[in-house]
């Protein structure tokens, strides 16, 4: 699993895009920036967390979009 620290650059999302995935403007995840690569994290523990990471804030929405439905089952 990829580490990153919630100390790293926070990105401002505008939730309210309608281009954005549904779950994503509904739950607004957060999203950071470490070096190179973009998480989009929702939750805590490892349980509980939802993740997506990407080379870029819409790559990192659009996996956690993904693991948010993986999670749900749907």
């Amino acid at each position: 699993m990829n580490h990153f620290s919630l100390e790293g650059e926070h990105v401002k999302i505008d939730y309210s895009n309608p281009a954005l995935p549904p779950a994503a403007r509904n739950f607004m995840p957060d999203v950071y920036r470490d070096g190179p690569e973009y998480f989009c994290v929702l939750g805590a523990g490892s349980d509980a967390v939802i993740l997506g990471t990407g080379s870029t804030p819409d790559e990192a929405i659009n996996a956690w979009e993904q693991a948010y439905h993986d999670k749900a089952g749907r």
